[in-house]
Parts: structure tokens; C-alpha cells; sequence
């Protein structure tokens, strides 16, 4: 139990999670696990530009340049975020959490603009599935909830590997 809440307070220390567990989580402190109780709420994601950039070799997932000091950094979710609300008006998004970690990632943000609610391309999913995997090869405390991500997040299926898992929410969308 105490390995769990160092990586709590690890997560909480480099500013990841307050808003996860402030708005839309409940903690079974009897199992010591996480909850969602809001999938649609939008959440804030800032956090996520300092956690994991660098296992994006500081680049932006898009265009592959440089994230530099003075650029104007976004937060791009890869899968767009508002496909879980156009689903969601016909009754039919069974798909996983969009506002999740493993569908994040720290963009320029004309490039995050640029985009807009497309689907991405095949190289847009390498990229993501390329940095989930270092994560998950990594001691980084996101590594866990990329973990519960993989084996939890696709109802009935589950996939092993981070190119699997993005291939198969790209068949439900």
C-alpha cells in the first residue's frame, strides 16, 4: 500500500490527477481503486504537456518538430473528443474514455488548430502507441493508468499492445 500512494503523491506532487480526483473519480479506499463517475465531462489536461513530453522526445505528435520554450503548447486528443458526443446523440459510443491518458498528447497548438476533430492519420496513431509503450517500459507513475487503460478500456476485447488498442477504437469510430 505505501508503493500505491508514493505514486500518488508522486502524481499529485508533479501536478497530475487533482482535477481527475476533484471532478469525475471516486476512490473505494476498501480496494484502493479509481472510479469514473463522469465519462463525457471534458477534464482538464494540462497536466499532461509536462508528464509526458519527454517520452515524445520533447516533439509534437502531429508534425514532429520541436516543442520549444516559447512555443504556444496544446493538449490534442488524437481520437477528437467530441466523437464520444456524436455517438453519444444516437446512443452508440462504446467506445473507451477519450479524455484519458493514452488518447493525449502535447501538440503545438496551430498544429492541435489545424487538426481540429479529424480522425487522425496511421502515422498520428504510431505515435501515441510509440510513446504509451515507453511509458508502460518506464518506473513513471503514469505507467499504471496506461496499464488499466490497456487491459480495461475496450468492453469485451483486449488488446496487447498499444497499436492493437488504438487500431481497434479507430474500427469503432
Amino acid at each position: 500500500m505505501g508503493a500505491r500512494w508514493n505514486i500518488v503523491e508522486t502524481s499529485f506532487a508533479a501536478g497530475i490527477g487533482r482535477s481527475l480526483i476533484e471532478e469525475g473519480v471516486l476512490i473505494d479506499w476498501d480496494t484502493h481503486t479509481l472510479q469514473l463517475t463522469d465519462r463525457r465531462r471534458r477534464r482538464s489536461v494540462t497536466g499532461i504537456v509536462e508528464a509526458t513530453t519527454g517520452f515524445q522526445h520533447g516533439r509534437c505528435l502531429i508534425c514532429e518538430d520541436v516543442l520549444g520554450m516559447g512555443d504556444d503548447i496544446a493538449v490534442d486528443h488524437v481520437f477528437p473528443f467530441s466523437l464520444m458526443r456524436r455517438f453519444e446523440s444516437v446512443g452508440s459510443w462504446h467506445g473507451p474514455d477519450l479524455d484519458a491518458l493514452w488518447n493525449l498528447a502535447p501538440v503545438h497548438a496551430t498544429c492541435n488548430g489545424t487538426k481540429s476533430d479529424r480522425l487522425p492519420s496511421p502515422l498520428e496513431l504510431a505515435r501515441p502507441a510509440a510513446r504509451n509503450e515507453a511509458i508502460m517500459q518506464s518506473p513513471h507513475p503514469l505507467r499504471r493508468t496506461l496499464q488499466l487503460s490497456l487491459s480495461n478500456a475496450l468492453p469485451d476485447r483486449r488488446a496487447p499492445s498499444w497499436s492493437d488498442f488504438l487500431q481497434a477504437v479507430q474500427m469503432i469510430v
